[in-house]
């Protein structure tokens, strides 16, 4: 959902209503976010870290439930990437934490923050261009998410049949072009008016 809304900065004045018509929720904004997103994510994070402190990135642990051990290395691996990712993202972002983003002025603050962090240098500079590749970190969400539904189904038990399997495999599989692509235009519409 995230990437499908930054598409919108191909259109910033569309993308600056849709942040208007988000931060217009006044108090609801904060609840939502606490409730939907960050306590799910938090609870997510926890368990995610359990795993990994008993799991490690060791290849070939034999204690998973599903998908083979390559797809599980590159679970946590993926999750490795999206907690640092999540974290720098926040930071710069996340109004919270003193972030850049201007909820008033959406499209070039957050423009600015990817592509041109460092101000008082071009948006071309090695630097700028380093902090421009960190938000890129996010496009691991793909990985993660497709492998996760799949896996988790498996798991929990939600897929009775190996057709169902298939085809819940299948649909994770058709999907994640479609997410990388979102996530990677969505990043190069912010950068547009630094590129052109």
């Amino acid at each position: 959902m995230h990437f499908a809304a930054n598409l919108l900065g191909l259109w910033p004045e569309r993308f600056q209503s849709m942040v208007t018509r988000n931060h217009s929720l006044g108090m609801a904004l904060p609840v939502l976010e606490i409730g939907l997103i960050f306590i799910p994510l938090s609870i997510h994070i926890a368990f995610g870290l359990r795993t990994l402190s008993r799991e490690k990135l060791k290849f070939g642990i034999k204690k998973h439930h599903g998908g083979s051990d390559l797809r599980n290395w590159m679970q946590r691996a993926s999750a490795i990437i999206l907690l640092a990712f999540i974290l720098f993202h926040v930071a710069t972002m996340h109004r919270w934490l003193g972030g850049r983003f201007d909820s008033h002025n959406a499209f070039n603050s957050a423009s600015q923050t990817i592509w041109k962090f460092w101000s008082d240098l071009p948006a071309g500079h090695p630097a700028n261009m380093l902090i421009a590749q960190l938000f890129l970190l996010g496009i691991a969400a793909v990985y993660h998410l497709t492998n996760g539904i799949a896996t988790g189904a498996e798991v929990l038990c939600r897929i009775e049949t190996p057709t169902a399997r298939k085809r819940l495999w299948q649909i994770c599989f058709a999907t994640a072009p479609v997410l990388v692509l979102a996530g990677s235009v969505a990043w190069y519409a912010m950068g547009l008016k630094h590129t052109l």
